[in-house]
């Protein structure tokens, strides 16, 4: 990747616009980090595959809002039975820059789940520095 700590800013107004425009920015700020286009393309297969084991409610990239205490990195809270599945463990084992594509392209969604989990993922595990910006951001 191109910097050793980047910053990576998502202004909240991208969450009122359509799929594809968010789909078009996150691939934007992870193309300037360096991140190829095969790269991306597998975050649609990985995308694919949690929409066949219903488990976009589940935290994949590991952390989990602890009821008011913040989130915590609980990585055994994204299993699905019927048939057993490990969505966090399926994403561990994804190429390093696909789990970077995959949570920058979480930072715009309009799931505050998907976003904080993602904003976690991306500072402790890739050290990279989230601003959210706009009317309403989170600063910590």
């Amino acid at each position: 990747m191109a910097d050793k700590n980047p910053i990576i800013t998502v202004d909240l107004n991208m969450f009122s616009q359509d799929a594809e425009a968010k789909t078009t920015e996150a691939n934007k700020v992870a193309k300037s980090l360096g991140i190829s286009d095969e790269a991306l393309a597998k975050v649609e297969d990985f995308k694919q595959a949690l929409t066949e084991h219903n488990a976009w409610d589940l935290p994949f990239m590991g952390y989990v809002n602890e009821d008011g205490y913040g989130y915590a990195y609980v990585p055994d809270a994204a299993i699905t039975m019927n048939p057993y599945w490990d969505a966090h463990k399926e994403f561990m084992n994804l190429p390093e820059d696909v789990q970077t594509a995959f949570a920058i392209r979480m930072l715009f969604t309009h799931r505050p789940v998907d976003r904080y989990g993602a904003d976690m993922f991306l500072h402790y595990h890739r050290g990279f520095q989230v601003n959210f910006i706009g009317s309403g951001a989170n600063k910590y």
